[in-house]
């Protein structure tokens, strides 16, 4: 070979390509070939996204609320609701097999099933559901009008944060009325959420694939209805933003693993346990930039300390579980979570403390009381009621079993697993402290859904970052229609107690209309949409709490003119107060009608408003009396 042709360059020519396939060479690069995904494939399913989204909301909106029953509803819904369901979870699971990750194609997607899922109570009923809603606007509105707090008025004034930015907002915006905000409230916490569930899921998964449908896993498993305008659904989602963000920026170990025979122990048996922890998109932002999200995270965890009883020690356990784990690196972090909650309860809540000590801690250590005993107490009252609570119980106990196998799957392939197994059992030590009004297991379930939805995707789905194999997209749909089906009927199984008509609100308005300020209001059973104004001006009492008790006693008359023996009451008897006592059977099955008819004729009682929604009556006092 000659310096010239060696030095030649190679010649290329506009037909190289074409005769490269005229003798048989390479073809070229396709799509396939490429491993992309045609845009017409984004398009359509997108597309299908959107015609859920359409005929899903439709559906909705053909439901006649006056034939929801005990079992809520599943009784009432089209089949096009269901049709609607079921394209949504083929587009997402299709999506997410595409050969190419399309986030904006699968948040598209996961934004239509929260909308499918958590959109009745906005489109059937255009009212806020569970009457904690009301009182929530009309604690608001007392602390916006009178820029005071008053323990002493209600245990929530102990609490205040979330109520403060309720009325900041409200303030900010010149909308005195948050009746909206409140209706659409679980439609847009839901969306709300979306941004830190998906890089939670991110740091504890092996790959985008696994992190996408571990969230949609969550919506399809979450049924806890705590996603309504209140402080809980507020310090949750400030909960995912501060464990989404450790997880991001302060990811590992806390202290040197070689310094002390205690440190080279745990990091030598969690890298065992667990030798894959992903570190991928974890951030090292500048030092600046560090400080101030260590400012931002103490922030949160105060922001949830003002503003709710148990998130606050729900935090705990986890940032223990995560320092554990060698995924924390803040050591003082948990330390502040535990200072925060016990001082704020020590000195901002001490009226509180001092009369609810034995309420609080009258029950520490007995975990059996806390959690199975509570539980066993809801199972009662209607025999659709009682269906409805065995099915959430059945949901949970899939969801527990799923995380339980993904954990022992991701130890025997080696994939992340471990933080996420600690992250779902740390808020079951709070078992032992107390039941929390009946609902610990439930909100624990809650605390812990966001960690154990990372477990149950593993058996699934790979490791790897290619697409689904057809078996993988199949068996992720099936479960997936499981769990959304059972969802319809776990969440919205007391919807006709937990929603309310504009009946019920024309009778709660009457009554204010018609009472004098400081009287003292009285519902039959703990279940009326009121106290969204006035909430200071009147004396509230109920006969009976919306809770189920074993061999109820009948409701007497007798009981609500001795309360009004002074100075008169007013009684308001409402639809949704009979559904909450027949569903859950706080008074004999169909004592509530005849509450109501015997005591229209008992002498000192006055009809003086009645509608389809409810009636009031007016009792006289001693000092009243004709």
């Amino acid at each position: 070979m000659t310096h010239e042709m060696a030095a030649s360059p190679p010649v290329r020519t506009p037909h190289r390509h074409d005769a490269r396939l005229r003798d048989g060479g390479a073809k070229p690069p396709t799509h396939r070939n490429l491993g992309l995904t045609p845009t017409w494939h984004v398009g359509a399913l997108a597309a299908v996204a959107a015609v859920a989204l359409v005929l899903g909301v439709w559906s909705m909106t053909q439901v006649d609320p006056l034939r929801i029953g005990g079992a809520g509803l599943i009784d009432v819904l089209p089949p096009a609701y269901f049709v609607a369901l079921a394209l949504s979870l083929v587009g997402f699971v299709a999506s997410l097999s595409l050969r190419r990750l399309v986030p904006a194609l699968l948040t598209w997607q996961l934004l239509v099933t929260a909308v499918v899922l958590n959109g009745a109570d906005p489109v059937i009923h255009g009212l806020p559901r569970l009457e904690a809603s009301f009182r929530h606007l009309g604690i608001a509105d007392n602390i916006a009008q009178t820029g005071q707090l008053d323990p002493s008025l209600d245990a929530y004034f102990n609490w205040p944060g979330f109520f403060n930015l309720l009325g900041m907002l409200s303030g900010a915006s010149g909308a005195k009325d948050l009746m909206g905000i409140a209706t659409w409230a679980p439609v847009g916490i839901n969306i709300l959420m979306l941004a830190p569930l998906l890089a939670l899921a991110r740091r504890l998964t092996a790959n985008p694939r696994q992190a996408w449908a571990a969230v949609w896993i969550f919506y399809l498993a979450s049924w806890i209805g705590q996603d309504y305008l209140s402080p809980q659904a507020y310090s949750f989602f400030l909960l995912l933003t501060l464990i989404a963000c450790l997880l991001s920026v302060f990811g590992g170990w806390a202290w040197p693993t070689e310094r002390t025979r205690l440190s080279r122990w745990l990091s030598r048996n969690v890298s065992k346990l667990d030798g894959a922890v992903p570190r991928q998109g974890i951030m090292e932002p500048p030092r600046t930039d560090t400080a101030v999200l260590v400012v931002v995270c103490g922030l949160i965890l105060l922001a949830m300390t003002a503003s709710h009883q148990l998130t606050p020690f729900a935090v705990i356990p986890i940032l223990a579980a995560m320092l554990l784990t060698g995924r924390l690196r803040l050591r003082f972090l948990p330390v502040l979570a535990v200072v925060l909650p016990v001082g704020w309860l020590l000195f901002a809540a001490s009226a509180f403390l001092q009369g609810h000590f034995g309420q609080l801690f009258g029950s520490l250590g007995d975990i059996g009381a806390n959690s199975f005993g509570a539980l066993s107490t809801r199972v009662s009252g209607s025999d659709a009621h009682v269906f409805v609570v065995y099915t959430r119980m059945a949901e949970v106990a899939l969801v527990w079993i799923l995380a339980a196998v993904g954990a022992f799957v991701g130890y025997r392939r080696k994939a992340p697993w471990l933080t996420a197994a600690a992250g779902a059992l740390a808020p079951l030590v709070l078992i032992p402290l107390q039941p929390y009004g009946g609902e610990l297991l439930l909100r624990l379930y809650l605390f812990s859904l966001p960690f154990a939805v990372c477990l149950v995707v593993l058996p699934l789905m790979s490791d790897k970052s290619a697409g689904l194999g057809m078996r993988r997209a199949i068996g992720l749909l099936l479960m997936g229609a499981v769990l959304a089906t059972s969802t319809v009927v776990s969440r919205y199984g007391n919807d006709s107690m937990e929603s309310f008509n504009n009946d019920e609100i024309a009778v709660v308005n009457r009554l204010y209309s018609m009472a004098p300020t400081g009287s003292i209001l009285i519902e039959a059973v703990r279940n009326t949409p009121w106290r969204f104004q006035h909430y200071a001006d009147y004396d509230y009492r109920a006969l009976v709490a919306a809770e189920p008790v074993p061999n109820a006693a009948p409701l007497t008359c007798d009981a609500a003119s001795q309360i009004a023996r002074k100075a008169g009451a007013y009684l308001i008897v409402t639809e949704s107060q009979q559904e909450a006592a027949d569903l859950r059977g706080s008074t004999p099955a169909g004592d509530l009608q005849r509450f109501v008819a015997t005591c229209a004729t008992t002498p000192g009682w006055t009809k003086v408003y009645e509608n389809a929604g409810g009636v009031i009556f007016h009792i006289e006092g001693v000092s009243n009396a004709k």
